[in-house]
């Protein structure tokens, strides 16, 4: 069996071990952690929070009021301005399985578990910090652009997170494995 392993090369050994984690993943996030919502809860308010902030910080009339929404299986955080909702960021827009998908890549790589360490948490704040800004853009083409919302939602704003991805995979294997080497 390690025969066979060994000889199929680091390229489908690699594949074989991403399909193995995104199917265990998924049984795991199905069955345990989404009928609890963890880590979705968390997460959400955190964008909701942050988005808040930045809303805040970019514009002059401040959101002082966010509601929380939660359920058994969704949740979402609704901001609020002059008692109109001007922005809903939902379990399924919280960026969990973006920073899976960057996490889970790095981890299949090759490289210290010190390095690996280093570039997933940085990269975790990264995608989330980009999340929430991108939910800050998402709030003003609303207000301002509304007919360009849906494309900015699912097309341009999304294009930016996996650019952002992306680009910490490339830095890692540029730099993280080079170093891992040495």
């Amino acid at each position: 069996m390690k025969e066979k392993w060994l000889s199929l090369g680091p390229a489908k050994q690699f594949i074989v071990k991403s399909v193995l984690c995104v199917a265990l993943w998924r049984l795991l996030y199905v069955y345990i952690l989404m009928p609890i919502r963890f880590p979705d809860k968390i997460l959400t308010h955190v964008i909701g929070r942050g988005t808040q902030e930045f809303i805040n910080l970019f514009s002059n009339a401040s959101l002082k009021k966010v509601y929380c929404i939660d359920s058994r299986y969704v949740g979402e955080v609704i901001l609020v301005r002059n008692n109109h909702s001007i922005l809903r960021i939902g379990d399924s827009c919280n960026g969990l399985e973006l920073m899976l998908i960057y996490a889970g890549v790095i981890a299949l790589l090759p490289g210290t578990l010190k390095k690996k360490s280093i570039y997933i948490s940085v990269g975790f704040v990264a995608l989330m910090i980009a999340n929430m800004l991108r939910c800050t853009g998402l709030e003003w083409v609303y207000e301002f652009y509304r007919p360009l919302f849906e494309t900015t939602h699912h097309y341009l704003f999304t294009l930016v997170m996996y650019v952002l991805i992306f680009a910490g995979w490339a830095l890692y294997i540029n730099k993280g494995i080079d170093n891992a080497k040495r």
